[in-house]
Protein backbone atom coordinates (compact mmCIF):
# COMPACT_ATOMS: atom_id res chain seq x y z
CA UNK A 1 0.00 0.00 0.00
CA UNK A 2 1.63 3.78 -0.83
CA UNK A 3 2.15 4.95 2.44
CA UNK A 4 2.18 8.29 1.01
CA UNK A 5 -1.63 8.59 -0.30
CA UNK A 6 -4.33 8.95 2.20
CA UNK A 7 -6.84 6.91 3.02
CA UNK A 8 -10.01 7.00 1.62
CA UNK A 9 -12.46 9.08 2.99
CA UNK A 10 -15.63 6.33 4.21
CA UNK A 11 -18.49 9.44 3.74
CA UNK A 12 -17.24 9.92 -0.10
CA UNK A 13 -16.93 6.43 -0.19
CA UNK A 14 -20.65 6.27 0.79
CA UNK A 15 -21.49 9.05 -1.33
CA UNK A 16 -20.13 7.72 -4.52
CA UNK A 17 -21.68 3.90 -4.34
CA UNK A 18 -25.03 5.73 -3.43
CA UNK A 19 -24.52 7.67 -6.82
CA UNK A 20 -23.52 4.32 -8.57
CA UNK A 21 -26.57 2.99 -7.35
CA UNK A 22 -28.74 6.28 -8.37
CA UNK A 23 -27.43 5.12 -11.96
CA UNK A 24 -29.23 1.68 -12.18
CA UNK A 25 -32.09 2.35 -9.63
CA UNK A 26 -34.39 1.59 -12.34
CA UNK A 27 -32.75 -1.65 -13.65
CA UNK A 28 -35.28 -4.62 -12.73
CA UNK A 29 -32.07 -6.34 -12.47
CA UNK A 30 -30.32 -4.43 -9.88
CA UNK A 31 -29.89 -6.19 -6.20
CA UNK A 32 -32.60 -5.46 -3.99
CA UNK A 33 -30.80 -5.85 -0.94
CA UNK A 34 -28.14 -2.84 -1.93
CA UNK A 35 -30.91 -1.07 -3.12
CA UNK A 36 -32.50 -1.20 0.32
CA UNK A 37 -29.53 -0.67 1.92
CA UNK A 38 -29.09 3.14 0.39
CA UNK A 39 -32.88 3.77 0.44
CA UNK A 40 -32.39 3.24 4.46
CA UNK A 41 -29.35 5.19 4.82
CA UNK A 42 -31.30 8.49 2.86
CA UNK A 43 -34.18 8.18 4.95
CA UNK A 44 -31.62 8.18 8.39
CA UNK A 45 -30.10 11.20 6.40
CA UNK A 46 -33.91 12.83 5.88
CA UNK A 47 -34.64 12.22 9.33
CA UNK A 48 -31.51 13.41 11.25
CA UNK A 49 -31.52 16.87 8.87
CA UNK A 50 -34.77 18.28 10.49
CA UNK A 51 -34.03 20.81 12.46
CA UNK A 52 -35.98 21.17 16.07
CA UNK A 53 -35.32 24.94 17.36
CA UNK A 54 -37.23 24.49 20.80
CA UNK A 55 -36.86 21.57 22.71
CA UNK A 56 -39.95 21.11 24.94
CA UNK A 57 -38.73 20.38 28.78
CA UNK A 58 -40.77 17.85 31.09
CA UNK A 59 -42.58 20.80 33.00
CA UNK A 60 -43.72 22.52 29.52
CA UNK A 61 -44.51 18.74 28.31
CA UNK A 62 -46.90 18.39 31.05
CA UNK A 63 -48.55 21.73 30.98
CA UNK A 64 -49.65 20.85 27.76
CA UNK A 65 -50.28 17.13 28.64
CA UNK A 66 -47.73 15.54 26.10
CA UNK A 67 -46.87 12.12 26.29
CA UNK A 68 -43.43 11.28 26.89
CA UNK A 69 -40.72 8.48 27.73
CA UNK A 70 -40.38 9.17 31.55
CA UNK A 71 -43.48 10.56 32.00
CA UNK A 72 -45.24 9.58 35.41
CA UNK A 73 -48.32 8.36 33.68
CA UNK A 74 -46.94 5.19 32.47
CA UNK A 75 -50.66 4.08 31.71
CA UNK A 76 -50.86 7.03 29.57
CA UNK A 77 -48.19 6.22 27.60
CA UNK A 78 -48.66 2.73 27.00
CA UNK A 79 -51.45 2.89 26.06
CA UNK A 80 -50.88 5.12 22.92
CA UNK A 81 -47.87 3.17 22.25
CA UNK A 82 -50.80 0.38 21.97
CA UNK A 83 -52.65 2.32 19.40
CA UNK A 84 -49.64 2.72 17.94
CA UNK A 85 -48.53 -0.94 17.32
CA UNK A 86 -52.09 -2.02 16.23
CA UNK A 87 -51.94 0.75 13.65
CA UNK A 88 -48.91 -0.55 12.27
CA UNK A 89 -49.88 -4.21 12.03
CA UNK A 90 -52.82 -2.78 10.16
CA UNK A 91 -51.06 -0.63 7.70
CA UNK A 92 -49.70 -1.66 4.33
CA UNK A 93 -47.15 0.89 3.83
CA UNK A 94 -44.95 3.21 6.36
CA UNK A 95 -46.46 6.39 5.13
CA UNK A 96 -49.86 6.19 7.21
CA UNK A 97 -53.04 8.98 7.07
CA UNK A 98 -54.66 8.47 10.68
CA UNK A 99 -57.99 10.36 11.02
CA UNK A 100 -58.84 11.18 14.77
CA UNK A 101 -62.40 12.59 15.45
CA UNK A 102 -64.27 12.90 18.64
CA UNK A 103 -67.97 11.31 18.87
CA UNK A 104 -68.91 14.55 20.78
CA UNK A 105 -68.18 18.23 20.88
CA UNK A 106 -64.85 18.97 23.07
CA UNK A 107 -64.36 15.26 23.65
CA UNK A 108 -60.60 15.17 23.74
CA UNK A 109 -59.67 14.51 19.58
CA UNK A 110 -57.33 17.01 19.88
CA UNK A 111 -55.31 15.27 23.03
CA UNK A 112 -55.40 11.90 21.50
CA UNK A 113 -54.55 13.45 17.77
CA UNK A 114 -51.44 15.58 18.82
CA UNK A 115 -50.55 12.50 21.71
CA UNK A 116 -50.42 9.97 18.86
CA UNK A 117 -48.63 12.08 16.15
CA UNK A 118 -46.05 12.52 19.45
CA UNK A 119 -45.87 8.61 19.94
CA UNK A 120 -44.77 7.80 16.43
CA UNK A 121 -42.34 10.66 17.12
CA UNK A 122 -40.34 8.29 19.89
CA UNK A 123 -39.30 6.00 16.94
CA UNK A 124 -35.94 7.62 15.63
CA UNK A 125 -36.36 6.00 12.37
CA UNK A 126 -39.52 7.77 11.96
CA UNK A 127 -41.31 11.00 11.68
CA UNK A 128 -44.64 12.28 12.04
CA UNK A 129 -47.24 15.14 11.01
CA UNK A 130 -49.78 16.71 13.33
CA UNK A 131 -52.53 18.62 11.11
CA UNK A 132 -55.19 21.00 12.35
CA UNK A 133 -57.97 20.81 10.57
CA UNK A 134 -60.72 22.16 12.79
CA UNK A 135 -60.31 26.11 11.78
CA UNK A 136 -63.56 26.44 13.64
CA UNK A 137 -61.18 25.32 17.13
CA UNK A 138 -57.96 25.48 16.34
CA UNK A 139 -55.21 24.52 18.63
CA UNK A 140 -52.29 23.73 16.70
CA UNK A 141 -50.27 26.96 18.49
CA UNK A 142 -50.12 26.05 21.47
CA UNK A 143 -48.49 23.02 19.70
CA UNK A 144 -46.06 24.72 17.27
CA UNK A 145 -42.25 25.81 18.83
CA UNK A 146 -42.10 29.20 16.46
CA UNK A 147 -45.05 31.80 15.88
CA UNK A 148 -47.47 31.08 13.69
CA UNK A 149 -48.29 32.70 10.27
CA UNK A 150 -50.09 30.77 8.07
CA UNK A 151 -52.39 27.32 7.66
CA UNK A 152 -53.91 24.60 5.98
CA UNK A 153 -56.78 27.17 5.18
CA UNK A 154 -54.30 29.51 3.29
CA UNK A 155 -52.35 26.73 1.56
CA UNK A 156 -56.08 25.29 0.26
CA UNK A 157 -57.11 28.77 -0.45
CA UNK A 158 -53.89 30.62 -2.65
CA UNK A 159 -51.96 28.23 -5.11
CA UNK A 160 -49.42 30.44 -4.18
CA UNK A 161 -48.41 29.22 -0.96
CA UNK A 162 -45.93 26.48 -0.72
CA UNK A 163 -46.59 23.56 1.61
CA UNK A 164 -43.21 24.67 3.21
CA UNK A 165 -44.56 27.65 4.58
CA UNK A 166 -47.07 26.26 6.68
CA UNK A 167 -45.14 23.71 8.12
CA UNK A 168 -43.76 24.30 12.43
CA UNK A 169 -41.62 22.51 14.02
CA UNK A 170 -42.79 21.31 17.74
CA UNK A 171 -40.72 21.51 20.86
CA UNK A 172 -40.94 17.56 20.10
CA UNK A 173 -37.76 15.85 18.34
CA UNK A 174 -39.30 14.60 14.29
CA UNK A 175 -42.10 15.93 15.28
CA UNK A 176 -43.95 19.06 12.52
CA UNK A 177 -47.21 20.55 12.87
CA UNK A 178 -49.25 22.10 9.94
CA UNK A 179 -52.15 24.64 11.87
CA UNK A 180 -55.69 24.80 10.44
CA UNK A 181 -55.30 29.02 9.45
CA UNK A 182 -57.65 31.48 10.06
CA UNK A 183 -61.72 29.94 10.30
CA UNK A 184 -63.30 29.50 7.03
CA UNK A 185 -66.90 28.70 6.89
CA UNK A 186 -66.26 27.21 3.92
CA UNK A 187 -64.12 24.62 5.22
CA UNK A 188 -66.18 21.80 4.15
CA UNK A 189 -65.77 22.66 0.41
CA UNK A 190 -62.27 23.39 1.06
CA UNK A 191 -61.83 19.84 2.23
CA UNK A 192 -63.40 18.56 -0.64
CA UNK A 193 -61.45 20.01 -3.42
CA UNK A 194 -58.28 18.21 -5.52
CA UNK A 195 -55.95 20.86 -3.69
CA UNK A 196 -56.85 18.94 -0.88
CA UNK A 197 -56.13 15.86 -2.63
CA UNK A 198 -52.79 17.03 -3.41
CA UNK A 199 -51.99 18.14 -0.26
CA UNK A 200 -52.87 14.77 1.24
CA UNK A 201 -50.40 13.14 -1.22
CA UNK A 202 -47.88 16.21 -1.06
CA UNK A 203 -47.18 15.45 2.80
CA UNK A 204 -46.56 11.73 2.16
CA UNK A 205 -44.27 12.23 -0.29
CA UNK A 206 -42.08 14.59 1.67
CA UNK A 207 -40.96 12.04 3.81
CA UNK A 208 -40.49 8.42 3.93
CA UNK A 209 -41.93 6.40 6.83
CA UNK A 210 -44.29 9.49 7.61
CA UNK A 211 -46.84 9.00 10.53
CA UNK A 212 -49.83 11.51 9.50
CA UNK A 213 -52.47 12.76 11.81
CA UNK A 214 -55.79 14.95 11.04
CA UNK A 215 -57.66 15.76 13.84
CA UNK A 216 -60.69 16.28 12.56
CA UNK A 217 -63.83 18.30 14.25
CA UNK A 218 -66.38 16.03 15.54
CA UNK A 219 -68.21 13.62 13.94
CA UNK A 220 -70.99 13.91 15.64
CA UNK A 221 -71.80 17.95 14.77
CA UNK A 222 -69.91 18.64 11.28
CA UNK A 223 -69.79 16.79 7.89
CA UNK A 224 -65.86 17.67 8.15
CA UNK A 225 -64.61 14.39 9.58
CA UNK A 226 -66.74 12.70 7.07
CA UNK A 227 -64.97 14.51 4.26
CA UNK A 228 -61.25 13.39 5.43
CA UNK A 229 -62.15 10.52 6.18
CA UNK A 230 -61.53 9.85 2.16
CA UNK A 231 -58.33 10.63 2.65
CA UNK A 232 -57.03 8.59 5.87
CA UNK A 233 -55.77 5.01 6.20
CA UNK A 234 -56.99 4.27 9.43
CA UNK A 235 -60.05 6.58 11.18
CA UNK A 236 -60.11 6.63 15.56
CA UNK A 237 -63.00 8.09 16.90
CA UNK A 238 -62.80 9.24 20.69
CA UNK A 239 -66.06 8.29 22.68
CA UNK A 240 -65.61 11.25 26.01
CA UNK A 241 -66.65 9.64 28.69
CA UNK A 242 -70.25 9.90 29.85
CA UNK A 243 -71.00 12.35 27.19
CA UNK A 244 -72.57 9.36 24.20
CA UNK A 245 -74.44 6.97 23.71
CA UNK A 246 -74.27 3.72 21.66
CA UNK A 247 -76.06 5.17 18.84
CA UNK A 248 -73.90 7.87 18.82
CA UNK A 249 -70.66 5.35 18.36
CA UNK A 250 -72.68 3.66 15.51
CA UNK A 251 -73.17 6.88 13.61
CA UNK A 252 -70.06 8.48 13.80
CA UNK A 253 -68.97 4.75 12.50
CA UNK A 254 -70.77 4.95 9.67
CA UNK A 255 -69.54 8.50 8.95
CA UNK A 256 -66.22 7.46 8.71
CA UNK A 257 -66.74 4.01 6.76
CA UNK A 258 -65.90 1.25 8.65
CA UNK A 259 -63.86 -0.15 6.05
CA UNK A 260 -61.67 2.89 7.84
CA UNK A 261 -62.56 2.97 11.61
CA UNK A 262 -59.94 1.00 13.07
CA UNK A 263 -61.07 1.49 16.67
CA UNK A 264 -62.38 3.75 20.14
CA UNK A 265 -60.82 5.34 22.20
CA UNK A 266 -62.24 6.21 25.21
CA UNK A 267 -60.82 9.10 27.01
CA UNK A 268 -61.28 10.37 30.79
CA UNK A 269 -59.35 13.68 30.70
Amino acid sequence: MDKGKPAPNNDVNLRKFIERIDTVKENPNADPTVKSAVSEHRKREQIKSMSTPVIWTQEELYERKVVFTGMRQRKVLNAFREVRTRLLQKSKSDNVVVLVSSIAESGGGTFVAFNLAATFALDRQKTALYVDCNPYQSSAERYTATPVEQGLTQYLHDYTVPLKRIIYPSGIERLRVIPSGTSSESAAELFNSKRMEVFISEVKSRYPDRFIVLDAPSVGTSTEARILSQYCDHALLVVPFGKTTTDDVLSGIDAVGRDRFSGLMFNHQ
